[in-house]
């Protein structure tokens, strides 16, 4: 027994000595570690750019008078007979106006090659093209394993004509708060590498490359919507004729629009309370709200402002921009104005205020409609205003304003838009705002 208990004690001894040995060089180690981890950081950049830059291409848009550029952007082929993936904005000079424009892609050694449309996705700014002169490998489009927030990814394009570039960020999951879905990149996207693809460092395609939001700051499309459009795509009749390209794309937008709005009203809205009302509050989670107070003591009277809008857009050309959806209460009081000279203060705030999208031509003038209509015992004037869109028929904006009038020194102002809606949902919308309007007298 005792000599048992000594032989043990001599092998304790060992390895005790071992590990205090290890300790003291494991400074040394975890500093080679750590060289080796960055310099694999630095390696798995180079390595997927001299992989991969071959199936990158620039896209080109041209003016078939000119023969010179009309717009520039990215894409990256998708499988071997010559499918290429990009954005919709990016070719959309050419869906929109096919007879003045043709389609193009340069690829890494500056052959240059035809292409056709087979498919789109303006709402989520996807497209499909190809080109019977590439044959070649392609990128393999992730479908499984979500990443990690945080995780290195890496983005590929062309950007500003100035050749094919890697950048290098994080990702950083879904923009919280969107009515259409982005990946949040830490990453700087330029002009010309909308369309490209951003991978993982196996490679795959996780991401279509879409738009920046600011320094280190951008946003992908998910690598979701394009296996959906692919799919699309590969049905018997999943080529779009050149004929029917503004037609599907109005398809596009009454689909979305109804499912967005019938979804708004088929929930039960929370209201809060706002000054002596109680009114819609966040109705949902693509809303992002916010409120101020001014007090306006050189012009003797206050204002409080609650507003809630969509921050997401529908690109449909560089001039329309469609599916924001918005609305405000403003609250005016005053204890010094006179009830004629508070009037004229409330008219001043009675517009319907500016769209960002239509250039002449594109849409309608606005038609408006005045009326004085009793909502939960309170008497208000509303204002509806509505146009159409000229080349996507059934489509609207339309801008609600009303004005409680049963104060003379006091009133609240409710401001709804929308864009790209249909009259139905028009309909119900505004009718589903103004019930839910409750002046506590």
């Amino acid at each position: 027994m005792p000599a048992g208990i000594n032989r043990n004690k001599k092998a304790v001894i060992k390895v005790v000595r071992f590990l205090i040995g290890i300790c003291c060089l494991s400074p040394g180690l975890l500093l080679f570690g750590l060289v080796s981890f960055s310099h694999a950081e630095e390696d798995a950049a180079k390595v997927l750019f001299e992989n991969r830059q071959a199936y990158v291409f620039q896209v080109k848009v041209i003016d078939k008078g000119s023969g010179n550029k009309s717009s520039i952007g990215s894409g990256f082929l998708i499988d071997s007979e010559g499918t290429i993936a990009t954005n919709y904005h990016v070719v959309s000079d050419y869906i929109l106006e096919p007879d003045q424009y043709r389609v193009e892609i340069l690829d890494h050694n500056n052959n240059l090659y035809p292409v056709e449309i087979l498919n789109f996705d303006v709402i989520h700014d996807l497209a499909l093209i190809r080109s019977a002169e590439v044959t070649s490998d392609a990128f393999f489009i992730r479908q499984d394993r979500q990443l990690a927030k945080g995780e290195r990814i890496f983005s590929l394009g062309n950007p500003h004509d100035l050749g094919m570039v890697i950048i290098e960020g994080n990702y950083n999951g879904l923009v919280e708060g969107s009515r259409y879905e982005k990946y949040l990149f830490s990453g700087s996207l330029n002009g010309g590498m909308s369309g490209g693809p951003a991978l993982d460092r196996d490679g795959q395609v996780i991401g279509i490359n879409v738009s920046k939001g600011g320094e280190q700051l951008s946003f992908l499309v998910p690598v979701k919507h394009l296996n959906e459009l692919i799919a699309k795509a590969a049905d018997e009749n999943g080529v779009v004729a050149r004929e029917d390209y503004k037609t599907y794309i109005l398809t596009a937008l009454l689909e979305d629009q109804d499912a967005y709005f019938s979804d708004l009203l088929d929930k039960d809205w929370p209201v809060k309370d706002f000054q002596n009302y109680t009114l819609p509050d966040k109705i949902d989670a693509s809303l992002k709200c916010w409120g101020h107070t001014v007090d306006k003591e050189e012009k003797k009277y206050n204002e409080i402002y609650r507003y809630c809008r969509t921050e997401d857009e529908i690109y449909i050309s560089g001039d329309l921009y469609t599916g924001r959806f918005s609305y405000y209460y403003g609250y005016l009081d005053t204890d010094e104005l006179n009830r004629v000279q508070f009037y004229n203060l409330l008219q001043e705030n009675f517009e319907t205020g500016r769209f960002r999208n239509g250039y002449e031509g594109d849409t309608t003038n606005f038609i408006c409609h005045d009326d004085t209509t009793l909502i939960n015992d309170s008497n208000w004037k509303v204002t509806t205003c509505i146009r159409e869109y000229v080349d996507y028929r059934g489509i609207y904006d339309t801008a609600l304003i009303a004005t409680s009038i049963d104060q003379s020194h006091a009133a609240l102002t409710v401001h709804i838009k929308m864009q790209g809606i249909d009259r139905n949902n028009i309909k119900n919308m505004h009718n589903k705002f103004l019930r839910e309007i409750v002046w506590k007298q």
